[in-house]
């Protein structure tokens, strides 16, 4: 009667230590992978752009072009601090090196390669090649031609002068590139030639006859271009305006430009507004003939030349208002003591004609009564 109890209980004791296993197992392998997940470190990645490749060949001897002179580098690491090293630009350790040595002139295909990098950062390189040509390399004085565009000159104004210094560069490049240079140009940006003189500092390049940039490196590399341009001009005429209150003692002044004529130089919208030019005369406290210096007055943005005119300022005083053509009784009299004047001599005169004149009709007369008597006789 005993037997099937115990191996009743004999069965739910089994099953629960199977039961119990399972769970055992179970939580600890949960415990488990969380404990490696946990463990295993996290992975940071970063990509640089225009990282420069630094090329390795004999600098003396040959010249080498054809190539774009940066990549991009992908770094990754599961250390922030070392990934960020090798990304700052100013810390990292590594070099992109593109190996030349032992290559003569042509055109090669060259890998690239990380030198240098952290062991704790892996990069990759794209692209992971370039092709590179090599020539002699040869130097040659050459002078450099200014490129000036007009297209956004403010309307009314000219290019006046263009000029560059130095004239003459030293250029190096490849032999076979020498020869295909056409001219060594400073283009100056068309944007900033408008209504203001100008002096830049410009980049030389050098091009084909096609107008295609060719590789080469200048000494210096930068010119100084200097534009210089004329602004619209207009010639006005200037006329005195009389300022402040007279002295006392003065009726009136007379008031004389020594030029009568100026040149502006300005915007044309604004010339086009100006026909003459007041210059403003203070005649306080003049008493006496006066020269002055005074300044044309314009508006902004114009420019007179010259900027100062003389002027000469001529008082009429009260005292001096009778005309000097009157004389004084005093005049005539001694005028009349000192004998007969023009005018009385020519009354005279005209007098002494008149008797003439009457002597001989009174002679006319007589004859021709004579005449008659006689004819009557």
């Amino acid at each position: 009667m005993n037997k099937p109890r115990i191996r009743t209980n004999l069965l739910y004791g089994f099953t629960a230590l199977i039961f119990a296993l399972i769970l055992f197992f179970y939580a600890n392998d949960r415990s488990l992978i969380s404990q490696i997940s946990s463990s295993t470190p996290e992975a940071f990645e970063e990509t640089l752009n225009n990282v420069k490749i630094q090329p390795y060949y004999d600098d003396e001897k040959y010249y080498i072009h054809g190539y774009s002179p940066t990549v991009s580098v992908k770094l990754s690491s599961n250390n922030r601090v070392q990934l960020n090293t090798e990304a700052n630009v100013d810390t990292r350790s590594f070099e992109v090196i593109a190996d030349l040595t032992g290559l003569g002139e042509g055109t090669h295909e060259v890998k690239l390669r990380l030198q240098n990098m952290s062991s704790a950062v892996t990069g990759t390189i794209t692209p992971s090649s370039i092709t590179v040509t090599i020539e002699s390399r040869t130097s040659a004085k050459m002078k450099v031609e200014p490129v000036v565009s007009t297209a956004n000159l403010t309307d009314g104004y000219t290019l006046d002068s263009v000029s560059v210094d130095p004239e003459e560069v030293t250029v190096t490049t490849g032999s076979q590139t020498l020869t295909e240079i056409d001219r060594l140009v400073a283009t100056v940006d068309a944007g900033k030639v408008t209504d203001k003189n100008l002096s830049e500092t410009v980049r030389i390049q050098a091009l084909d006859k096609d107008g295609n940039t060719l590789s080469v490196e200048s000494d210096p590399a930068e010119v100084t271009v200097k534009v210089l341009v004329s602004a619209p001009q207009k010639q006005v005429q200037l006329y005195p305006e009389q300022e402040g209150s007279l002295a006392s003692g003065v009726t009136d002044v007379s008031l004389s430009l020594v030029e009568t004529t100026a040149i502006l130089t300005g915007e044309e919208a604004a010339l086009d507004e100006i026909t003459e030019l007041a210059v403003p005369v203070d005649v306080s406290g003049i008493r006496e003939r006066t020269t002055q210096k005074v300044t044309i007055p314009v508006a902004d943005g114009i420019t007179v030349e010259p900027h100062e005119v003389s002027v000469t300022i001529i008082p009429q005083l009260a005292t001096s208002s009778t005309p000097s053509s009157m004389q004084s009784p005093g005049s005539n009299q001694s005028t009349n003591s000192g004998g007969t004047t023009p005018s009385s001599s020519s009354s005279s005169t005209t007098t002494s004609s008149s008797s003439s004149t009457k002597e001989s009709s009174s002679s006319s007369t007589e004859a021709s009564s004579e005449t008659s008597s006689s004819a009557k006789k």
